[in-house]
């Protein structure tokens, strides 16, 4: 599928204390991340000055979702980068458009195929025995043509929180 563009995001739940939202914060990151990349049109292919996206994920906390899309709709405070002094932006959604479209995975092979994506992603961060034993842990390296590069400086095109 090169047509298509990975976004990646990954959370160290052992550097976070507690209470710590890995939902929400992994979630805000996705969608930070994928608004970006359409506004400054950093996805491959075609470039056009009216490009908007959708979000098309697996059934998860559905209503904790469609809570956080709108709120970023109105208010979405990013902080500003070092050399802009201290305090944040409220950077409200534009390019993304309507409520995220819940699907349920068994009926759709592009979220069978974003579970892989993810599936590879974890092992090869902390592959398992059986992993590990039949290197699969590599595979992950072979969707590097399709992870959209641009949504972070960090190694590998990965968003690490």
């Amino acid at each position: 599928m090169t047509d298509f563009s990975l976004i990646c995001v990954v959370v160290d739940k052992s550097t976070k204390s507690a209470g710590y939202d890995v939902f929400e914060k992994s979630w805000q990151a996705l969608i930070q991340r994928f608004e970006n990349t359409i506004s400054h049109q950093n996805f491959s292919g075609p470039k056009n000055s009216d490009e908007r996206g959708m979000l098309f994920p697996d059934h998860t906390d559905d209503k904790k979702l469609v809570r956080l899309l709108r709120r970023m709709r109105a208010y979405n405070p990013v902080p500003n980068q070092p050399n802009f002094g201290p305090g944040y932006r409220n950077l409200m959604l534009r390019y993304v458009i309507e409520d995220v479209n819940l699907r349920n995975s068994e009926h759709s092979y592009f979220i069978q195929a974003t579970d892989l994506a993810a599936f590879l992603l974890y092992q090869n961060l902390g592959p398992s025995k059986y992993v590990k034993k039949k290197s699969g842990q590599n595979y992950f390296s072979r969707l590097d043509p399709i992870v959209c590069k641009a949504v972070t400086h960090q190694q590998g095109g990965i968003v690490r929180l």
